[in-house]
């Protein structure tokens, strides 16, 4: 233990001689499922979501940054959607969603400075997340078919709880920062991130998707504010 403190000392002082920024920032959001192979319409719960996030940046070495961040994400939304029902291909099921929505995720990220002048810098660089994902789907369902050559239709209303965690993620981040925007150490930033959850594809079950299922690709613009410590 005496003599690991030494060399966090000098590890922290090193770090502390390189620039320090700290970023907030608000997103748009838009969301796809990476399943359409397999007949699963867009993931919809996630379309145009706003969120909020923080983020810490330190610069390691000469055009590289690495930073550390927090999002938040949220959507209130409703939508319709059509399950496939092969057990009676006679039977006709339609269902009317209103989902509650919502994502926390950490972010670590390396951006490679493309352009960097005193007034703009150009980066680009891989990102990966630990992400967490809940909400509820209030759901009304029609079930409509033929029997006996009568004409039949069904209702029921309920609601399910969708939750996800722990689930990684992985992607890409371009940013474009104005420098000297208000003052000397602000910066202006505009974000895009390409990223895409890794999880287990779930399949079909008697016409129900559960929420949330397949991989989960994500597109994301960000618009922020970046503060620089050091100079």
């Amino acid at each position: 233990m005496k003599r690991l403190l030494p060399v966090l000392l000098v590890m922290f002082l090193s770090l502390s001689c390189f620039g320090q920024e700290v970023e907030v920032s608000g997103s748009f959001n838009a969301s796809f499922s990476g399943v359409i192979s397999s007949g699963t319409s867009p993931e919809q719960r996630f379309q145009n979501a706003l969120g909020v996030g923080i983020q810490y940046q330190q610069d390691i070495i000469k055009r590289v940054k690495v930073g550390l961040g927090v999002h938040y994400n949220s959507r209130n939304t409703s939508f319709d959607h059509i399950p496939y029902v092969d057990f009676n291909p006679d039977v006709i099921a339609t269902e009317e969603i209103f989902s509650t929505s919502k994502r926390f995720s950490v972010r670590l990220n390396a951006q490679y400075l493309l352009k960097d002048n005193e007034n703009v810098s150009v980066s680009l660089g891989p990102e990966i997340t630990y992400n967490y994902l809940w909400g509820q789907d209030h759901i009304f369902e029609r079930m409509s078919g033929y029997a006996s050559n009568n004409y039949t239709t069904s209702y029921s209303d309920y609601k399910r709880d969708n939750k996800l965690s722990g689930i990684c993620g992985v992607g890409l981040i371009s940013k474009i920062e104005i420098k000297n925007f208000l003052t000397k150490q602000l910066a202006l930033c505009f974000t895009i991130r390409n990223e895409q959850l890794i999880r287990k594809i779930e399949t079909e079950i008697y016409g129900d998707y559960p929420a949330f299922s397949g991989w989960e690709d994500f597109v994301e613009f960000q618009v922020g504010l970046k503060y620089r410590f050091k100079k």
